[in-house]
């Protein structure tokens, strides 16, 4: 790698964005199936059992941006043998974590739903129906959140077009199982559930032949794995749970803000968490398309500091967060330009149901803002994977966090809903602001490459 090109950056983030867009893309095609149902409010039952699955998921998004970060710095620096320990690490601690989490669905799933459902003003059928969706959903766990250290992984080697492939295809396949159960079978939000296990299953299984077509390109997978025990002593995972502590906390406090973001919603009832929930879709589609091309700034940047060349490692920097930061507001500027000429009949064709579009017509402003605010903060968190500056990512969500606590109370009750939007883009403003502040301090690197290198991982300590 000689230069960071717009040419290089569209090759990363247009795969990026369209591999983002598609998770999203099948919340709407769910809220759409929905609303042929014969319950449309299961809309805001799979919101709701959604937004606890994001509380569990992503909390443990790390894995995905640590192995992005920490591959695209190896492979600047052109280490094999760490490439290889970071994937196989990564993959075997999330396939352990959603082991536990299925094993305890019991316990969490109730303090959860007791946590969301306290005080608000949901109906017995909508809590159902969501309870059904999680403790369905629940099974697929462990091939979920191993595929988050796949994709980073995949991503940091500048396979964003087989990402894509595999997401896309993984995607298509839950819309039509959602399609089967919800219209034909009549399952309702557990026929989402029942579709969404099913793909997430096979989604793993895909991400892992992707995976291997990329180490049998570079010549015999066979010889990539000399060593399984490599990745099997437990001792060999406390740098990578050194390294992801801090990123672990910011990835939780993302999830319980837009967890509360959800649990708030319902204080106004069934048809307003409905309705919030397809605004948050559109919202969704807006910052994962952005985040093509912050994606691709995780994987120039990390390899920009990845070299060892000083000079040539800060040019490189430099031209990967100002190209790929002026592609981010180009498709900032389109998609608030797109909302504001179409997202009424986009909200009328995604909520069929007349309470629910009028519902969230009423809200449409928060939603045609929100290109012009995410992408911010969505760009920086890229830039800050690729350096892997989780410690300045965790401070920016804890101070984020609390401007979120802070201002959701007294504008709540000061104007609703509308009250609840304002705090939660305040909240992101936040973390723009915070992120921002500190942006400079990632030019001072260290004299050496990567922060999971060997040298480094045999001083951690517990």
């Amino acid at each position: 790698m000689t230069t960071t090109s717009y040419k290089r950056v569209f090759a990363l983030a247009i795969p990026a964005s369209l591999a983002a867009l598609v998770t999203p893309l099948l919340g709407l095609v769910d809220s759409a199936v929905l609303g042929l149902s014969p319950r449309p409010l299961d809309i805001g039952a799979v919101g709701l059992a959604g937004s606890i699955y994001s509380l569990l998921y992503w909390t443990f998004g790390f894995l995905r941006m640590s192995a992005a970060g920490l591959t695209a710095q190896a492979h600047g620096a052109d280490d094999k043998q760490l490439i290889r320990r970071i994937l196989g690490q990564s993959v075997i601690f999330g396939f352990a974590v959603g082991l536990a989490l299925v094993a305890l669905q019991a316990p969490i799933g109730e303090a959860l739903f007791w946590v969301f459902t306290r005080d608000s003003d949901l109906s017995l059928e909508t809590e159902a129906a969501a309870r059904s969706y999680f403790f369905i959903r629940i099974w697929s766990a462990p091939f979920a959140i191993a595929t988050f250290g796949l994709f980073g992984w995949m991503t940091a080697r500048g396979a964003t077009g087989l990402l894509l492939a595999v997401t896309a295809g993984m995607t298509a396949l839950n819309a039509g199982l959602d399609a089967l159960f919800v219209l034909k079978f009549g399952w309702g939000a557990a026929g989402v559930a029942v579709g969404t296990v099913i793909a997430e299953v096979l989604g793993f299984v895909a991400a892992l032949g992707g995976v291997a077509y990329i180490l049998q390109k570079e010549g015999s997978i066979r010889n990539f794995w000399p060593d399984l025990s490599e990745f099997l002593r437990p001792t060999a995972y406390r740098a990578l749970i050194a390294v992801n502590g801090d990123i672990f906390l910011r990835s939780m406090l993302l999830s319980i803000a837009f967890a509360y973001f959800v649990q708030r919603g319902s204080l106004f009832g069934d048809v307003t968490l409905a309705a919030n929930q397809v605004l948050m879709q559109l919202v969704l589609v807006t910052g994962l398309a952005l985040d093509g091309a912050a994606i691709a700034a995780e994987t120039l940047v990390g390899q920009a500091i990845g070299q060892k060349e000083k000079q040539k490692r800060l040019a490189l920097y430099r031209m990967a967060v100002r190209r790929t930061s002026i592609v981010a507001g180009a498709g900032a500027l389109g998609f608030t330009l797109l909302f504001w000429l179409a997202g009424p009949p986009l909200v009328t064709l995604i909520a069929r149901d007349p309470a629910i579009s009028a519902r969230a017509l009423d809200f449409m402003p928060w939603a045609i803002i929100s290109p012009l605010i995410v992408v911010t903060c969505f760009q920086l968190d890229g830039i800050f994977i690729g350096a892997t500056k989780f410690r300045a990512m965790r401070n920016s969500m804890f101070l984020s966090a609390l401007v979120f606590a802070i201002t959701s109370v007294s504008f709540i009750h000061l104007w609703g809903n509308h009250g609840l939007w304002l705090s939660f883009w305040l909240f992101m403003l936040a973390r723009a602001v915070t992120l921002g502040v500190r942006l400079p301090n990632i030019e001072h690197f260290p004299k050496s490459g990567n922060r999971f290198s060997d040298k480094k991982c045999s001083k951690t300590k517990t």
